[in-house]
């Protein structure tokens, strides 16, 4: 049987967060549909447009792209910039793949994020809610994944 992975991309602060989970295809036998195979943040600031794309290759490393079985990205309220680059990888890399795109709202993810014990990283919050709705059935078209400016 193939392993299947999930990844975040959480692009709208000047910290780039990436995380990959692996999927257990046992979920009905074990409430944890997704362990967290590997995470990583690097302070970019202004130069996360630049140098997402290396960060992205380097993290993915040996994974194979038919691995993914979703992706999940942060659709803001964030930097605009960031927001945006983010938001064109992953509807590339999920239009290329033909897999789903979570397009998730920050303030979600942070509310997520806070409800744990532990706390989780934005990024392993993006992850939670993904799978979440991953398990229950949902499956987004990249298309569905548009950016927030503004509420």
């Amino acid at each position: 049987m193939t392993t299947s992975f999930a990844l975040a991309l959480h692009t709208t602060t000047t910290k780039l967060e990436l995380a990959i989970a692996e999927i257990n295809p046992n979920s009905d036998r074990n409430p944890q549909i997704y362990i967290i195979h590997k995470q990583q943040s690097w302070e970019l600031g202004r130069k996360l447009s630049v140098q997402l794309h290396d960060c992205l290759g380097l993290f993915v490393g040996d994974h194979s792209w038919n691995d993914f079985a979703f992706l999940a990205i942060a659709t803001g309220i964030g930097s605009f910039t960031g927001t945006r680059i983010g938001i064109v990888v992953a509807r590339t890399i999920g239009e290329q793949l033909n897999i789903p795109v979570y397009g998730i709202d920050c303030q979600t993810i942070v509310s997520r994020a806070q409800q744990s014990t532990p706390n989780l990283s934005l990024s392993e919050s993006l992850l939670a809610i993904a799978c979440d709705r991953w398990q229950a059935g949902i499956y987004p078209s990249w298309q569905d994944a548009l950016p927030i400016y503004e509420q």
